[in-house]
């Protein structure tokens, strides 16, 4: 089969390397320009994607931004698995997401939108809580999502991003809720979800006790979902209808807080999961190939084919050197070296690329070098093998997280009340896209 990736800053180009391996034809486009030079060596470039497609390649997105783009080439016939205008309008639109969520019946914590700094100082003196910052629109190409330490902490943000960003904002303020976070992600055939579902939980901070930069994603673990838990019939379940509406295509992540209330849903992920999606390779047993070429074609396969029990863990360990955590360039050449040929299967790369002499090296963008992935029947099994090959690289300035299985333990333990099976729910009866 022939495949063509759309890249926005490289973040799937793994998935092309598995597509590759698998004995597909597979191209790349990629548009952020420091990271052009991503996998130079390893997967073939594409420049004009008219040159590259054929009335047999499957088109797949790894990020949003580039929806009018794959619904342009939906009308003109072509197989796209995944991306779409939809999907940008619920990452990017947060408002939007909201509503469809309440539409959902999702449990929602309260929450305001804003287009003035003014007057979202004076609903957070009147709110007096902890409050979450979400921009939206182009206030999101400037600013990440914020969760404030009290009123005060607020109140000097809003005057320091108000300094760095001109213009009318767009963001809205939400209410924090304690609990304990977990992202369930189904992949939507055009008609329903496919089973199993799989939940994450992760860990964006960069350092150990989870201080620094949120970037990204330091490490993950995925297990499998097919029995029916609060955590999705309060949740993702509950999208199924409108993703039908809109022909929804790929996969999809509904973020959650788990408290003694229920499940409260804070955002979508309407796309790959980072670094979730390399986890989740780990537990496939068929070549991922063959389920995006079936959703391509809506086809309306029902199962994702996964290997393991219930009971078996995926785990992703971010490796990276500096200055990854920040939006500074790294510096090309740094050598990546100290792996097998029997390793491969396990390193999803990111910012590297082949020199002229084969050799394996890193490229000049951000330093998010490898996301090392493993599995096991425990969390603490699952992460042994992602840390002997990051124990044994032999990459200079290295760097990773090293206490990750006791804070995911703990977390999964925590899970328990909301993951125990509820009664089974009918799947709906499969429906024709002609109907």
């Amino acid at each position: 089969m022939k495949f063509l990736l759309m890249s926005g800053g490289g973040d799937g180009l793994g998935l092309g390397l598995r597509l590759k391996q698998e004995g597909n034809d597979v191209g790349v486009w990629i548009k952020e320009a420091p990271c052009k030079p991503n996998y130079d060596g390893l997967l073939r470039k594409v420049e004009h994607i008219d040159d590259f497609l054929t009335p047999d390649t499957t088109v797949v997105f790894d990020s949003n931004g580039g929806g009018r783009t794959a619904d342009r080439l939906r009308a003109r016939g072509h197989h796209v698995a995944t991306g779409g205008t939809f999907a940008d309008q619920l990452e990017f639109d947060r408002p939007l997401a909201f509503e469809l969520m309440q539409q959902g019946g999702v449990r929602l914590p309260v929450y305001k939108e804003f287009g003035s700094w003014d007057k979202a100082r004076a609903w957070v003196k009147e709110r007096g809580k902890r409050l979450a910052f979400k921009p939206s629109g182009d206030t999101a190409k400037h600013l990440g999502s914020y969760l404030a330490y009290d009123v005060d902490d607020m109140l000097e943000m809003f005057d320091k991003w108000q300094e760095e960003v001109s213009g009318k904002p767009d963001f809205l303020l939400q209410d924090f809720v304690e609990g304990v976070e977990i992202s369930t992600e189904g992949w939507f055939n055009g008609e329903r979800f496919m089973r199993p579902f799989n939940h994450t939980i992760e860990s964006k901070k960069l350092m150990n006790n989870d201080l620094g930069a949120s970037y990204g994603c330091a490490g993950n673990v995925v297990w499998t979902a097919d029995e029916v838990n609060p955590v999705l019939t309060q949740g993702l379940l509950l999208m199924e209808d409108i993703l039908r509406e809109h022909e929804y295509l790929g996969p999809i992540d509904l973020n959650t807080i788990c408290n003694d209330e229920g499940v409260w849903g804070l955002e979508f992920t309407p796309r790959f999961g980072y670094d979730a999606m390399p986890a989740l390779l780990e537990l496939f047993d068929a070549p991922v190939g063959d389920t995006l070429a079936a959703l391509a074609r809506k086809e309306a396969p029902v199962r994702l084919p996964m290997s393991g029990s219930l009971n078996t863990f995926a785990s992703a360990l971010k490796l990276s050197i500096p200055p990854y955590g920040s939006e500074l360039r790294a510096k090309e050449g740094t050598p990546i070296r100290g792996f097998s040929r029997a390793d491969k299967p396990h390193l999803f790369f990111g910012d590297v690329m082949l020199n002229e002499k084969l050799q394996l090296i890193s490229t000049s963008a951000y330093g998010s070098l490898i996301t090392i992935t493993g599995r096991g029947d425990s969390i603490t099994e699952a992460f042994r093998g992602p840390y002997e090959l990051a124990e044994k690289a032999k990459i200079p300035n290295k760097q990773y997280r090293t206490d990750l299985v006791e804070k995911f333990v703990g977390l999964r333990a925590r899970l328990d009340p909301y993951l125990k099976e509820e009664e089974s729910v009918a799947e709906p009866a499969r429906t024709s896209n002609a109907a």
